[in-house]
């Protein structure tokens, strides 16, 4: 099945950072099989085509991947707004969540999913913590699957100091682990399991050696929240005598390049230098940091540095969207305004994050991430024909300072069409979206 795209605006996010107008991309299968211009073999493709779709009102671009989210909470966005991070925790997320079957998971999981794809985003990272049931996790991936996300769940875990409810042994968790490996990894071409600790202070030094262990022998990304905010600075130094996160963690010998540090808000110059050192990721959250008043991550220093970074939403109950086109130009101005340099980060900068950066987190770095022959087809077109975007100078510009995930028109997942024209090609979205306003309902009516 050979599908043509005709006549977009193409910001290829390549090398040469290449950006063409009034091109054509052609899809073959779930590859990017020829990018290019000109009328002459833009005519002979489409004698080859299928379907052909015209873009001429369109900017095309590498799927957006959210590389940090906590999918279940979109059961709780809005549900507890102007709070620090552990009295939102403790009063609000974790009596909700509690209280939510393994069918709100499903739920929950299928709306977010749909919200990614419509907002932008080809690919996710789900860190799902929640194990009222084992089946939890299934139900994300389930979810998932169903929607035609990218997906990568990351099984979280806690065994101490946490909240009893959310707590569990050794022993269940890493059998969980390798069952959710056999049972989804790989799946559909689209799913794969990561895993990590829920935090710095919550996990005991004996799962965190164990745990990362069982993340090489079985190739996994392992992702964990790092100094979102003071607090978390603070407990972690009573815990483990005066040690700051980076520190711990490099003494159990968790970083390496396959280690994710969300948020890294609180990293000082010594940490910066060992996550520098030891290849590691971070995973930056503007929004959810602004939310909860956490800080402000030293983004631009790290990415000078060599650090590779990652944009995502975090989960919805702390950001209340997950609006990956958005987050752009929250990204942009928050350094802008923080350092006082309106130069401290470009639309190429942030676009890197969305695009190389969630390619790394997802462990497909050379499989996307960029609109060329052989990637994968995993692209968004965004519709830049209205009033809040046009006229257009610069089509990146374009989509880091105007454009939000509304102006999503169409989404290809592994060279399938799963959004098209605004609208779900998988999911009944109407029916959805009264689902799971009836479950919210009633697990509220339960608290």
């Amino acid at each position: 099945m050979k599908t043509l795209i005709k006549n977009p605006w193409i910001v290829t996010m390549n090398v040469g950072y290449d950006i063409i107008r009034g091109g054509y991309v052609l899809i073959e299968g779930d590859t990017i099989r020829e990018v290019g211009g000109g009328a002459q073999r833009m005519e002979e493709l489409e004698r080859e085509a299928e379907t052909v779709l015209e873009a001429g009102d369109k900017i095309l671009l590498p799927g957006l991947v959210n590389a940090h989210s906590h999918m279940f909470q979109t059961f709780m966005r809005g549900l507890a707004d102007d709070k620090h991070l552990y009295q939102w925790l403790s009063e609000e997320i974790w009596p909700f969540s509690a209280l939510m079957s393994e069918e709100d998971f499903y739920y929950a999981g299928l709306i977010a999913s749909l919200e990614n794809l419509k907002t932008g985003a080809t690919g996710v990272i789900d860190q799902h913590y929640i194990y009222t049931s084992l089946n939890n996790g299934d139900k994300i991936f389930q979810a998932m699957a169903d929607a035609g996300i990218r997906g990568s769940m990351c099984r979280c875990f806690a065994n101490i100091v946490y909240t009893e409810r959310f707590r569990e042994k050794d022993e269940v968790i890493l059998e969980d682990i390798r069952r959710l490996h056999d049972a989804w990894h790989g799946k559909d071409g689209r799913l794969q399991l990561s895993m990590g600790p829920i935090n710095s202070w919550s996990v005991s030094p004996e799962l965190f050696r164990a745990t990362k262990e069982l993340a090489r022998k079985l190739g996994l990304k392992y992702q964990v929240h790092t100094s979102e905010d003071e607090d978390v600075v603070e407990k972690t130094a009573k815990m483990y005598e005066g040690m700051r996160n980076v520190e711990l963690f490099d003494s159990l010998g968790l970083l390496d390049e396959d280690t994710q540090l969300v948020h890294s808000v609180w990293l000082n110059d010594s940490e910066l230098e060992t996550v520098r050192t030891r290849g590691a990721q971070v995973i930056h959250c503007p929004v959810a940091n602004m939310y909860l008043a956490s800080g402000v991550a030293r983004v631009p220093e790290m990415r000078k540095m060599g650090i590779p970074v990652a944009l995502a939403t975090d989960g919805p109950g702390s950001n209340n969207a997950q609006d990956m086109l958005g987050t752009l130009k929250y990204t942009a101005c928050l350094h802008k305004v923080h350092n006082l340099d309106p130069q401290i980060l470009y639309p190429r900068d942030v676009l890197e994050m969305a695009t190389h950066g969630g390619a790394l987190a997802l462990g497909m770095e050379d499989q996307l991430g960029v609109v060329e022959a052989g990637r994968k087809a995993d692209l968004i077109l965004v519709d830049w024909k209205k009033p809040h975007i046009a006229p257009v100078h610069k089509p990146d510009s374009a989509l880091v300072y105007n454009a939000n995930g509304n102006d999503v028109n169409t989404v290809f997942v592994n060279g399938e069409m799963v959004v098209q024209n605004g609208r779900s090609t998988r999911v009944d979205e109407t029916a959805l979206v009264d689902e799971c306003q009836k479950r919210i309902e009633f697990i509220k009516s339960k608290m």
